[in-house]
């Protein structure tokens, strides 16, 4: 079985790789993991894949190759999303573009998911449950699986994860508190060797980062999206 954990850039594909890693080794199962940073990465991993051993594949890049995978009844896909608002603040953040840029990368990274939706099988995560429904989400990702968890250890794996958040929360005091709130925050792209950096899940930011202009802009922008979803304006 192959798992494909992609979507849109910092919408929780780091916190389902974690999810994913844990279901399995409740299992006691061997499996691979792979990231793919770039597409052509992505196309070599996928050329040379074996269906028959359990793999995770993390990447945010749909491509034919990637599609054409997802027919075979062996693989899992898994998409995420989250507000495009939100997602123009943390490129801007992560990657240190201007708000243009942010913008037409966004855009682009959404064009995707008219395809993403008609893949066979497909189990879509929003952002928001991430945070309000973890319990829940997980014992569904398990059943996508194939694999029946106690509810205990739905809630063990929902445990473990809320304190790898919290060790990312920086002790603040009075006089950092402010410059705390104003930090990124993000649950993608980065790695240490053994497991994700899970931080602190982050809602309606760009209430708070973008100027009035800009806010006017995005909810314009992005309105067909924000409605289909069904964020507040």
């Amino acid at each position: 079985m192959i798992i494909f954990n992609f979507g849109i850039p910092n919408s929780g594909t780091d916190w389902s790789q974690e999810v994913f890693k844990k279901i399995w080794e409740s299992q006691n199962y061997t499996f691979q993991i792979e990231e793919a940073s770039n597409i052509q990465e992505l196309s070599q991993i996928i050329s040379t894949l074996k269906m028959n051993e359990r793999m995770i594949l993390q990447f945010h890049f749909l491509t034919e190759e990637a599609i054409a995978a997802a027919q075979d009844d062996r693989v899992r896909p898994f998409y995420h999303y989250r507000d495009p608002r939100d997602v123009v603040c943390v490129e801007m953040e992560n990657r240190h573009i201007p708000f243009a840029t942010a913008v037409e990368q966004t855009v682009t990274a959404y064009q995707e998911i008219h395809h993403a939706l008609c893949l066979p099988g497909i189990m879509v995560i929003p952002y928001e449950h991430i945070a309000e429904n973890a319990e829940g989400l997980i014992y569904q990702m398990a059943t996508k699986l194939g694999v029946l968890l106690k509810l205990d250890v739905v809630s063990e794996i929902a445990g473990e994860l809320r304190e790898q958040v919290a060790q990312q929360q920086p002790v603040t005091t009075p006089a950092t508190q402010e410059s705390h709130l104003n930090q990124s925050v993000r649950i993608d792209e980065e790695h240490v060797s053994e497991s994700s950096i899970i931080q602190p899940l982050c809602i309606g930011k760009w209430r708070e980062q973008l100027s009035k202009s800009e806010k006017s802009m995005v909810t314009r922008f992005f309105k067909p999206l924000v409605d289909q979803f069904g964020y507040e304006e």
